[in-house]
């Protein structure tokens, strides 16, 4: 690393200390939030309080190997349109965005829901964006969703990036007094067409520590997009070495996320790459040695899918989701705790006490996995 480069980490990591401490004095208390079609009628969304979870492993450590059910009532339950159908769910801020029935596009698209899950309030949202489908890997930025849109380019049709955020009203009329001015709404102007990449094609994609920059990968090169801006880079014929969403930690001072070999079952992590240069070479990839995946402890059982939640301060939550080879309507949901740190070798390690608590459920759709949110 030169000079100028550790003079860059130095202030990054300072920065985001200053924030984490101002955001202690300031937040809410937050729990981890998960989507569900644990029932015949749709979807749920259950709330949980990670340090119950804990406390109740230090008073019973027999608890942590047993399955338990989970608490209800549910925060929320939506009832889907249609049958089995799968939902879509995306996060910005307190809200939880849910689109009831993602495949309908167009006059047919019904509204999304917005949940709050400060004030547990319940509102209509707008439909989701033609050829937008599952929110496309939509990423939280400021107080806006961006979300890539996926298209058939043989036709001619060009991807876009879809902007949510909450806006003065665009309806032309006069309003009425009683007409909302302010409103949730889409709009792909604010980031000028083409991007480089379908929204299907990506496989991993993580937010850079200024806040402003996404950076995507597809399996074979990765781009950058300076959402103030809007202008694309490309970086390469290289990948970041996660899938899914990755999350940039400040004690760490690098991203971490899910490694995507799925069959590895390992966490991992790498520094934050440069943002202005292009490079032949991914960033080095630190594998933590230890395995917190449970598919192979279950021969039985088998993996439907696994995120990762970032929970601040280097604390991380593992969901992973393993159905019945016999009856792949019953699953077993694992919710795994833990933190990270680097040990004097500079290796990844996990720190403080790691909590699993294994939860029985029924499911409605092999379409469906699950969310997880942490606010």
């Amino acid at each position: 690393m030169d000079r100028f480069e550790e003079k860059s980490s130095s202030k990054r990591q300072r920065c985001y200390h200053q924030h984490a401490d101002r955001n202690k004095r300031q937040r809410r208390k937050r729990h981890l939030y998960l989507a569900l079609d644990d029932w015949k009628g749709g979807h749920s969304i259950h709330k949980l309080d990670p340090e119950n979870i804990m406390d109740e492993d230090e008073e019973e450590p027999a608890a942590a190997g047993r399955e338990h059910r989970l608490p209800e009532p549910a925060a929320l339950r939506l009832s889907s349109p249609v049958p089995r159908c799968p939902m879509a769910f995306a996060a910005l801020g307190n809200n939880i965005f849910v689109s009831t029935n993602p495949r309908c596009s167009r006059d047919r698209a019904p509204p999304t829901f917005i949940y709050d899950t400060e004030t547990g309030a319940l509102t209509n949202g707008p439909c989701i964006p033609d050829q937008l489908h599952d929110f496309g890997a939509a990423m939280a930025v400021g107080e806006k969703l961006y979300a890539l849109t996926s298209v058939c380019l043989e036709l001619d049709e060009s991807p876009s990036f879809q902007v949510l955020s909450w806006a003065p009203t665009t309806k032309p009329e006069v309003l009425d007094l009683w007409d909302p001015t302010m409103e949730w709404s889409w709009n792909w102007n604010r980031v000028p067409p083409p991007p480089p990449c379908n929204g299907n094609d990506i496989v991993t994609y993580a937010l850079h520590p200024d806040g402003r920059t996404i950076f995507m990968s597809t399996s074979y090169e990765t781009h950058s997009l300076d959402t103030s801006s809007g202008a694309w880079r490309n970086l390469g014929d290289w990948v970041l070495p996660f899938r899914g969403q990755a999350y940039f930690d400040g004690e760490l001072d690098a991203w971490v996320g899910l490694h995507h070999k799925e069959d590895n079952g390992q966490v991992c992590c790498c520094p934050v790459a440069s943002r202005s240069a292009a490079t032949e070479r991914p960033p080095e990839c630190r594998m933590l040695k230890e395995k917190l995946f449970h598919k192979a402890e279950e021969p039985d059982r088998q993996s439907l899918r696994t995120t990762l939640t970032y929970m601040g301060e280097s604390k991380f939550c593992l969901v992973e989701n393993v159905t019945s080879r016999d009856d792949r309507l019953k699953a077993v949901l694992h919710v795994t705790l833990f933190g990270l740190k680097y040990d004097h070798k500079g290796e990844l390690q996990t720190k403080i006490h790691r909590t699993t608590r294994s939860y029985v459920v029924s499911k409605n759709t092999r379409q469906f996995s699950h969310a997880a949110f942490w606010m």
